[in-house]
């Protein structure tokens, strides 16, 4: 059973009760002013019941329980029934007898046969509440009684009435007024409960006799009925006052019951252990789940006892410290404190459970006690996830700094120490083309090495992406460093298989130790990196020590590249334009747009400082597409016949769109597809052939020429020949440096040209710078384009317009073209 407290009734004589069924239980209508018409609510354990206060419902209009408790009080003393019927039926024999009056004696069987019929009714009534009554029968013995009741106590009015007109004997009249007078005083005993009940009876019964009285001629007698009705009257509210009394009490009684029953619900189902003791340490009142949570075996009965029924139970669940504890003294000691407080304690079988305490007012307290194994667990997963590297499993680079500071913290810095910055070399090679998920397992596999490697004492971490770091606490000399450095690299380069594929990536690592090269560890990681930087600038696989000389030149280096950086935003590199000069024609066909930067301070900076230094900080692609859209505008000025050829980065097919700038590069300056070059280097190629065959396939589709720069430097140029939809071919300075000395020189660049020539491409020749070398070239091999000093340097947009123009346009016989420098 499940409902709110009633509240204390305001009104002596009115109440209502509402109640609202749940799901699943009927639900019966509402009673009438003289009782139920139909049973009342079912009360379930789903069942709520709300009291309130009203002046339009009278007392009688109980519901549930309350309903029920009123019907069997009508019924529940047939002793006090049955004297009281032996009482009236010896007054009215007493009055018979002494009148010998026929029609009384009518009216005396009568009330036999009512009386009768009302003591068979009590009996039923008992023995259908014994065998289980239904709710909805209560109405119907209710109105049984109250007909009944009503008809005899209605015929003892008429018997009086009749005794009062018939006879003037005054001790009958005394013996009719004792009897009646008695009788209804049971009534209000018997009835009080139902107030229509106790009305109607006393109505039925004083009308008649008071009427009598008064009827009677004697003064007397109609003084005395007259002063009947305030006893009448009050009878009334007796049984008013007691029927509240009743009401209160089974509504007190049901909300004691309702506040134990949820309390007992509460304690049987609530996941904590709960337990109320006393000032005295002995429990009062615990639940099913404290004694198991308490180390006690489940079932076990703690009520009425004191704490010193509890076990040791091993504390310190954080693994700090385990020792047994008493928590009868725990107990007690919250108890003796008068204070809340919080522990924990770990059971035989693992369970941590942490217990609160807070004290009454009365000297006890209650506890609570709580299994928090999965909290902790969550907790420790989370400082887990917040402090080691969910792939590798290492230590991250926050969880490891204030560790590395903790464990070598001396004074004001660190103890003697080695750092060593470890990062792989062409992991992103492995990333990019066997996916992330090899990546990784990658990654794992170099982690596991370094720790199979690792020295005593000695510390590892992830400190983001494919780079490690490793702290060795000690003073280590140099030369063991550098073996522990080339002992990782040579452990991290051996080869490994992972998901079916052969793998090798190698390791450049930077060197910082402490003091000598500062003692706090954020400064000691930064110049590690520095070394890290001048171990990759020199060809990687290696390592190298910081010193304060390479700090420069790293400085240098950076403060190049924020340089570098701020000269794209403010536009500060200019395109200048060299001329390939067509030795059939002597003409000027194509101009190379090539980068120029003219620094304020350092002046001008070589292309081959600043182009590697865009590829590695990422701004080659947006460097890129600067020129692109610069070269095709200024091309687009240009007479008919010269074309521009474009360099593109390797890195810019694996960071960009080619296809998607240069497409609306032409759009933008409206320049013919077809006088525009893309010049690529092998480079290009190694990432990825078949991707970057593709776009260079795409952009030959638009009509834009294709032309490998450098061919002879790399390790296949005879197949991209093959492969690559190309248009020409630029061969390398290197093969005509010493084309006047070396006869060898000669042949191999006479069989290249020719193999290329035999490919339908056509040819030209870098780095030509003297005329010799013109001559040399012009006659001994297959020759279409040279470019070089000797035709002219790479030079500003106004000047290679006015070169462009002044240039003769009609066909002339092969000589130098004369060019301003």
């Amino acid at each position: 059973m499940a409902f709110s407290a009633p509240s204390r009734l305001a009104t002596r004589d009115k109440i209502a009760i509402s109640y609202t069924a749940m799901p699943g239980v009927n639900q019966y209508a509402n009673v009438s002013s003289h009782g139920l018409d139909s049973a009342p609510c079912i009360f379930g354990s789903l069942m709520k019941l709300s009291f309130k206060d009203t002046s339009s419902v009278s007392a009688d209009v109980l519901a549930g329980p309350v309903y029920e408790s009123s019907v069997r009080a009508l019924y529940d003393d047939p002793k006090a029934l049955l004297v009281g019927k032996l009482a009236v039926f010896l007054s009215v024999g007493a009055i018979w007898y002494r009148t010998f009056d026929p029609v009384l004696l009518v009216m005396i069987g009568v009330l036999l046969i009512i009386g009768g019929i009302r003591l068979v009714s009590f009996s039923h009534f008992h023995k259908a509440v014994n065998t289980g009554m239904r709710r909805e029968d209560y109405p119907v013995w209710e109105w049984r009684y109250s007909l009944w009741g009503a008809a005899f106590v209605g015929l003892m009015g008429v018997f009086d009435f009749l005794v009062f007109a018939r006879h003037s004997d005054g001790v009958v009249h005394l013996f009719a007024i004792s009897m009646t007078m008695a009788y209804v005083i049971g009534i209000s005993g018997r009835n009080f409960a139902n107030a229509s009940i106790v009305q109607s009876q006393v109505l039925v019964v004083s009308v008649p006799m008071v009427l009598g009285l008064v009827l009677f001629g004697d003064v007397y007698h109609a003084l005395l009925g007259m002063m009947l009705i305030p006893f009448f009257v009050a009878l009334t509210s007796i049984a008013a006052r007691l029927r509240t009394m009743l009401t209160n009490a089974v509504l007190t009684a049901l909300e004691n019951k309702t506040i134990a029953e949820r309390f007992d619900i509460a304690l049987r189902n609530v996941s904590h252990g709960l337990a109320l003791m006393d000032a005295d340490g002995t429990f009062v009142v615990a639940n099913a789940r404290f004694a198991p949570l308490a180390g006690l075996k489940q079932g076990t009965q703690i009520v009425n006892r004191k704490a010193d029924a509890l076990p040791d139970l091993m504390t310190s669940p954080d693994g700090t410290e385990s020792r047994s504890i008493s928590l009868e003294k725990v107990f007690n000691r919250c108890l003796a404190e008068k204070r809340p407080s919080r522990f924990k304690h770990v059971l035989q079988d693992g369970i941590i459970v942490e217990s609160n305490y807070n004290p009454t007012h009365n000297g006890g307290g209650v506890f609570v006690l709580e299994d928090v194994t999965e909290r902790i667990s969550s907790e420790q997963e989370i400082r887990k996830l917040a402090s080691f590297d969910p792939l590798t499993h290492l230590p991250n680079r926050r969880f490891f700094a204030l560790e590395i500071n903790r464990v070598l913290q001396d004074g004001d810095g660190l103890a003697p120490c080695s750092i060593f910055f470890v990062d792989l070399d062409n992991f992103k090679d492995v990333n990019d083309s066997l996916g992330h998920t090899v990546g990784d397992k990658l990654l794992c596999s170099v982690a596991l090495r370094m720790r199979s490697r690792m020295p005593e004492k000695g510390m590892v971490c992830r400190f983001g992406g494919d780079e490690f770091v490793i702290v060795v606490p000690g003073k280590m000399r140099r030369k063991e460093c550098s073996a522990f450095a080339e002992l990782l690299i040579e452990e991290i380069t051996k080869p490994m298989v992972i998901d079916g594929n052969n793998l090798s990536v190698g390791a450049s690592i930077g060197i910082a130790q402490c003091p000598a090269n500062g003692n706090d560890y954020n400064h000691l990681l930064k110049v590690s990196d520095v070394a890290l930087y001048d171990a990759k600038n020199r060809g990687r696989g290696c390592h190298s020590f910081y010193s304060d000389e390479l700090g420069d030149v790293i400085r240098d280096r950076r403060a190049l590249e924020n340089e570098l950086r701020r000269a794209i935003e403010r536009g500060q590199l200019q395109i200048n334009y060299q001329p390939l000069v067509n030795i059939r024609e002597n003409r000027i066909k194509t101009c190379e747009a090539l980068l120029r930067w003219h620094h304020p301070e350092r002046g001008t900076i070589s292309p081959a400082v600043f182009i590697p230094i865009a590829e590695e900080i990422g701004v080659i692609s947006q460097i890129g597409k600067h020129v692109l859209e610069q070269a095709t505008r200024a091309c687009a000025s240009w007479p008919g016949n010269v074309s521009v050829a474009v360099n593109v980065s390797s890195l810019q097919f694996q960071q960009s769109d080619v296809c998607a700038i240069v497409s609306a590069a032409l759009a933008k300056s409206g320049l013919d597809p077809r006088r525009l070059e893309i010049e690529v280097t092998e480079s290009a190629m190694l990432g990825n052939v078949e991707e970057t065959t593709a776009v260079l396939s795409r952009l030959a589709k638009l009509g834009v020429r294709i032309s490998l720069d450098d061919f002879g430097t790399g390790f296949s140029s005879l197949s991209y020949l093959h492969a690559l939809p190309l248009d020409k071919v630029k061969i390398d300075r290197s093969f005509i440096e010493n084309i006047h000395d070396d006869e060898r020189s000669l042949v191999l660049l006479s069989g290249v040209t020719h193999l290329a020539k035999e490919l339908g491409l056509s040819i030209t020749i870098e780095g030509v710078e003297t005329s010799e070398q013109m001559h040399i070239l012009t006659e001994k091999v297959h020759v279409d384009e040279m470019q070089g000093y000797l035709f002219g340097r790479a030079m500003p947009q106004d000047d290679i317009v006015t070169l462009l123009g002044a240039q003769n346009p009609q066909p002339a016989s092969r000589k130098k073209v004369r060019t301003t420098a």
